[in-house]
């Protein structure tokens, strides 16, 4: 029997990380200073793999599919900051979510607050990284902070995406999931 659960939690594990690298790799290219942004659907897919996998296997999944997406496509610079940032976000959301007690009271405004947690989380610890990522490219403090501000609009744009993707998304495959698949898991 626990053998079995081993068996699942790998298998979910690997699952929700090759899930995270296929959704970012669905991406629009944005302009900016700093780096190539692109819009993508990896940040949705990595916060449900915490919200459905619980923060441990979720963090983990999740921040392999973007390393390893980052890995695989010249940004390997970058797969050790995505893959731990991962982890700030969704402690963020369920940090919230244990507040909020949200599996006994399972509101649509717990999850947007929940959701909304983790994308302000994202947002801060994006425009964080863009601005050191500036100051380590050899740029002054000055152009630095302009070069972040240039790279605000696609981080504002994947947040509001994530938002609504997981908003709509978490829903379905929490009811699926723990209807089916997670009974066996717990």
């Amino acid at each position: 029997m626990k053998e079995d659960r081993v068996t699942l939690t790998i298998v979910l594990v690997a699952f929700f990380a090759a899930i995270t690298f296929v959704a970012t790799s669905i991406q629009v290219p944005m302009p900016s200073l700093i780096g190539k942004p692109f819009v993508h659907l990896g940040n949705a897919a990595a916060l449900l793999s915490v919200l459905l996998l619980g923060y441990k296997r979720g963090a983990l999944a999740g921040g392999m599919g973007l390393a390893i997406f980052d890995l695989t496509h010249n940004y390997v610079l970058d797969a050790p900051y995505y893959f731990f940032e991962v982890f700030v976000v969704g402690g963020a959301a369920i940090l919230v979510a244990r507040t909020l007690r949200y599996q006994r009271n399972r509101q649509t405004v717990n999850l947007v607050l929940i959701i909304f947690s983790a994308i302000i989380t994202k947002f801060i610890t994006s425009t964080l990284h863009n601005f050191v990522m500036a100051l380590v490219k050899g740029l002054t403090v000055q152009p630095a902070i302009a070069a972040t501000i240039t790279s605000i609009i696609p981080t504002i744009v994947n947040c509001i995406i994530t938002m609504i993707v997981v908003l709509i998304v978490f829903p379905i495959l929490d009811h699926q999931l723990h209807g089916k698949l997670m009974m066996s898991y717990n």
